[in-house]
């Protein structure tokens, strides 16, 4: 499989639900676009909570200053009204173990209780849990 010099990422918001589709590996720049759009995307939901489904399953990797960018993105998408993020992924330990460094609260002792997410391996069964957790699209 050939992936571009940069990753990319598609965007769609449907009911209180924002769907991520990430592919390639991401520079700052690539994860900054993401996080704006998001902002954009999110604005009549602000304050509301809302939830993410992420598919990671294409994506790469990313640099170590998108893993600060995107926890310093979550952090305020969290204080806008994200409650929920699930991640569709791989198998691949490397992956989520990148994906865990981008949790706000991961170098913290406390974890913020308006968040949570968690991880799958089936789309359909992230979508399943948002929906039990009051998103759907």
């Amino acid at each position: 499989m050939r992936f571009l010099k940069s990753g990319n990422f598609t965007l769609d918001k449907s009911g209180n639900i924002v769907e991520i589709f990430a592919t390639g590996a991401w520079d700052l720049a690539t994860t900054e676009a993401m996080m704006e759009e998001v902002h954009f995307l999110t604005q009549d939901l602000a304050h509301q909570p809302w939830g993410v489904l992420i598919d990671c399953r294409r994506w790469v990797l990313t640099t170590p200053e998108c893993q600060n960018a995107m926890a310093k993105g979550i952090r305020y998408q969290i204080d806008r009204g994200l409650s929920r993020t699930a991640y569709v992924m791989d198998s691949g330990m490397v992956k989520r173990a990148q994906i865990e460094r981008t949790h706000p609260d991961f170098r913290q002792h406390q974890q913020d209780q308006r968040y949570q997410r968690e991880y799958f391996y089936s789309y359909f069964k992230a979508l399943k849990w948002l929906e039990t957790q009051g998103f759907t699209p």
